[in-house]
């Protein structure tokens, strides 16, 4: 298919290149004609040329138009020549530049593939799990456990299916960027430490130089990424994760498990998991990214092996 499409742009751009030097070449040669000045007569044309006065009128306007036809001959060899040296340079400026222009065409669709497959597969764990639990409730009097297992998968299915919107509208940029306001961002973390601490055996610290700072920004974009980053290091950390805010850059560092060099790039694609064990669709750190790139805040990892930091500046 991409050979097709390679193979389509070289055909295109050789086929208007050739009639933009058809065309020209058309347009010089009726250039050349209509402008040439007409020799008055016994006057010398060059060097070469014998007397005037030799000939006779019409002699010398045979000798002018013989000229005139050389001329033109010599000028359509050379544009010839010339534009077949354009297409030359141009089939291989095309050739090489085509490869380059199929590339991010080529890995968007293979992404596309692995992002159709994943959410496929996604999407059928707990739908499985719900059917199978939903057969249960039919043999089974004391069905609380069952209901609650499918209530857990239906969350999780529409936890997924909602965070596909949300990358969907944002790469179709439906979603507007969420008004800035005055927040003490101190305030909010801590209520945020406490909501995850009990989904972390170790200890959770949040240390900041002014813990009571205004900061103006969208609010639930930065509670948005703050609960991704949160919820990533709870799931990935071993005993103990710092949370630093100083001035206007959040930084959530775990130890445990860490990230290696060839995977820092691509933590931040949908669907790229470092430990396929863990729960979650892949899908966090992707939104997070969405949602700094939107608020022109960056976003990036690093990772040695003791620790992992994810830092925010907005």
């Amino acid at each position: 298919m991409f050979d097709k499409l390679r193979n389509k742009i070289i055909i295109v751009t050789m086929s208007v290149a050739t009639a933009v030097l058809v065309v020209a070449g058309v347009f010089i040669m009726l250039f050349s004609a209509t402008m040439r000045p007409e020799p008055k007569p016994y006057l010398e044309l060059d060097y070469n040329m014998p007397s005037p006065a030799l000939y006779d009128d019409q002699e010398l306007k045979d000798y002018i138009q013989t000229d005139r036809e050389e001329g033109s001959a010599r000028l359509l060899v050379a544009l010839f020549c010339v534009g077949g040296i354009i297409e030359v340079i141009v089939f291989i400026s095309i050739y090489s530049l085509s490869q380059r222009i199929v590339e991010p065409v080529k890995k968007s669709y293979d992404k596309q593939k692995i992002f159709i497959a994943n959410a496929s597969h996604e999407l059928k764990t707990p739908l499985a799990v719900i059917e199978a639990n939903v057969e249960a409730l039919d043999v089974d009097e004391n069905n609380k456990k069952w209901k609650s297992n499918i209530e857990n998968e239906v969350t999780h299915a529409n936890k997924l299916v909602l965070d596909l919107l949300q990358l969907a509208k944002m790469d179709a940029g439906e979603i507007g960027k969420n008004p800035s306001e005055q927040v003490n961002l101190g305030a909010i973390i801590n209520e945020h430490v406490e909501i995850f601490k009990p989904k972390f055996s170790g200890k959770i610290s949040f240390d900041a130089k002014n813990k009571n700072a205004e900061y103006i920004l969208p609010k639930q974009d930065f509670l948005q990424v703050l609960d991704i980053l949160l919820d990533n290091a709870t799931k990935y950390g071993d005993k103990k994760i710092l949370i630093t805010l100083n001035q206007n850059e959040l930084a959530i560092m775990n130890d445990g498990a860490t990230i290696e060099k060839k995977d820092l790039e691509k933590i931040f694609d949908r669907f790229y998991q470092t430990d396929k064990t863990k729960e979650g669709s892949g899908l966090g750190l992707a939104i997070a990214k969405s949602i700094c790139k939107q608020n022109k805040w960056q976003i990036f990892c690093e990772s040695n092996n003791k620790n992992t930091k994810f830092t925010v500046a907005f």
